[in-house]
Order: structure tokens, then C-alpha cells, then sequence
């Protein structure tokens, strides 16, 4: 799997989905409500993420981001903004309903085609897919040289 640029994980328990879609799900979940509560357009909910959230987990995760993001670690980290953490946290409400009659599916769906037009989808995938892969190289050649 490293050979190709995959980075094997260890799942010590089952549980229903795999872990890279629960987490994805997670933000899909937190997204949604921002939307729905009309917080944010869908397209100033994506710039957060792939301008904000994405760079800082470009090279490492959640957990070790909150590690360096002060000066002595995660303990150090939850002491000054767990509780701030668990107060934004309790507002996130349920897990949305998709498919419900009521959702804002149409609104969501209406502003990502003001964004990306259906006819424009197979060009947005290839843009995508050709930075994803300068990452992947990028990353790669960054590993190799701290490896030197």
C-alpha cells in the first residue's frame, strides 16, 4: 500500500462504515446545519474548509494539530479550550435527515450549481484530480527529503 502512496491504518474494533467516512461525515453533518440555519452560503462553507480546515490537515491530523497549537501539548490544549470545545459542540444539534421532504437539499443543491454547472462536473473532477495528485507528489517529495 506504501508503495502507492496509501497510508495503512489499524481499526482495533469494528464499527458500521469505514473511519475515513465517519469523520468525513462528521463535517458533512456540521456543514449541513450551517447551511440549513442560513449561517453561511454553501459556497463560503466550502472556502472554510479548503482554505481553512483542509491546509491544516494536509500533514497531520485533528489530534496532533491540537498537540502543537500549544505549548505543552493536548492536555495543555483541552485545559484552555475543552470547555469552549464541549459549549460550541453541545449547539452542533442531531445528525441531520437527507432525505426528508423538508430538508435543504434544493438550496444546497441550487447554490453548488451556481458554483459548478452539471455540464461542468467532469472538467471540475479532472481540475481536482490533478491537484490531488501534485499533493500526493508534493507530500511525497517532502517525506523523501526529511527521510535524507
Amino acid at each position: 500500500m506504501q508503495k502507492i502512496g496509501q497510508v495503512p491504518v489499524v481499526m482495533k474494533k469494528e464499527m458500521p462504515g469505514f473511519c475515513l467516512n465517519r469523520i468525513q461525515y462528521a463535517i458533512i453533518n456540521e456543514c449541513w446545519r450551517i447551511a440549513q440555519e442560513g449561517v453561511m452560503t454553501v459556497e463560503d462553507i466550502d472556502k472554510v474548509v479548503y482554505a481553512g480546515l483542509g491546509p491544516r490537515y494536509a500533514f497531520m491530523g485533528p489530534f496532533e494539530v491540537c498537540h502543537l497549537n500549544v505549548n505543552k501539548g493536548m492536555k495543555d490544549y483541552m485545559e484552555r479550550y475543552g470547555a469552549g470545545l464541549e459549549k460550541v459542540s453541545s449547539t452542533m444539534g442531531p445528525t441531520p435527515n437527507y432525505t426528508a421532504p423538508t430538508t435543504p437539499l434544493d438550496s444546497i443543491h441550487a447554490q453548488l450549481l451556481d458554483m459548478v454547472p452539471l455540464d461542468k462536473l467532469e472538467e471540475k473532477r479532472t481540475w481536482r484530480d490533478h491537484r490531488l495528485a501534485a499533493l500526493a507528489k508534493l507530500k511525497h517529495d517532502m517525506n523523501a527529503a526529511d527521510n535524507q
